[in-house]
């Protein structure tokens, strides 16, 4: 009874890990889905950047490369710059430039999937110590390889120890058909704080897409109307602020005034002689000036 027990237990567990990485997954896909459709508001050039930003601390110089190559799916070259001895003693140090290139085996991926990936070779390698990589530790994180690591060097510079680590690749994995819930159970950590980065990017480019869709309505203004003089006219009624517009009053050929709200300037004069607009009416057929709210008889 005791075994059946901890079989019935050890069984609970194993479900109830399979329900919240089955419920985490679906949260990671339905985020990358929602980054992936935020490029329609913002443009691909602005959500790479944004892109980059998120990854600039961890990626460096090479972020903005990664980023682009990953998202179209074309080979990617990472450079390094290093200093090495002068040929003469005392001589200046002089810069020398390495590259390493990455051939993402995805092809064309999504922009929710480039910030996965991204993320989860960021966890990876954090979880080895390394929190700015050299472009072939990153390589090797993507695509497959080893991860060298140096724990640094004696005074006279040579290395103290280096250990070294496989890796099957994140891209790799990814291109063999594997879901980011199986990926991040071959890497041996959880999703959680990739769902929680993603959904962060993903709210900071919304509040960018609505505050600058608040700031075009805000600055439009609306066309004006000419009216018989020539006069450019107001829009009638409330604005998207709320507030009555401004111009001049629009007068129908029944008499009636166009205008749904308050219009603020000249009147025109109706068909029946009345001034259509406020406050400086024109004076009527009548001889009487009408300052108040349009008015229009039919006739």
């Amino acid at each position: 009874m005791k075994v059946s027990g901890m079989f019935l237990a050890a069984a609970l567990v194993l479900g109830s890990s399979r329900l919240a990485l089955s419920q985490t997954t679906t949260d990671l896909n339905n985020e990358a889905a929602k980054m992936n459709t935020l490029t329609a508001g913002q443009g691909e050039s602005k959500v790479i950047g944004k892109i980059t930003g998120e990854f600039s601390s961890f990626l460096g110089s090479n972020s903005n490369a990664l980023v682009t190559g990953l998202r179209n799916g074309t080979p990617i070259t990472l450079t390094t710059t290093s200093s090495t001895p002068g040929s003469t003693p005392g001589a200046s140090p002089l810069p020398a430039t390495t590259t390493t290139t990455i051939n993402p085996p995805t092809g064309k991926m999504g922009f929710g999937n480039v910030f996965i990936s991204l993320a989860l070779a960021k966890q990876q390698l954090g979880q080895l110590g390394i929190t700015q990589p050299t472009p072939e530790q990153l390589k090797a994180a993507l695509t497959g390889g080893t991860i060298t690591m140096n724990t640094g060097t004696t005074a006279t510079g040579t290395t103290r120890t280096t250990s070294t680590t496989t890796v099957q690749g994140i891209l790799t994995m990814r291109s063999q058909n594997m879901g980011w819930g199986q990926i991040a159970q071959k890497l041996g950590f959880k999703l959680g704080p990739v769902v929680s980065s993603i959904k962060s990017a993903n709210e900071h480019m919304t509040t960018a897409t609505s505050s600058s869709a608040g700031a075009q309505s805000t600055s439009s203004s609306g066309n004006g109307i000419v009216s018989a003089s020539g006069k450019s006219q107001g829009n009638s009624g409330h604005g998207a602020s709320g507030k009555d517009s401004s111009g001049e009053g629009i007068v129908s050929a029944s008499g009636r005034s166009v205008a749904t709200g308050n219009a603020y300037g000249k009147g025109i004069v109706t068909g029946s002689g009345q001034a259509a607009g406020g406050n400086s009416g024109i004076t009527t057929a009548g001889g009487h000036v009408n300052s108040g709210q349009a008015k229009g008889h039919d006739k």
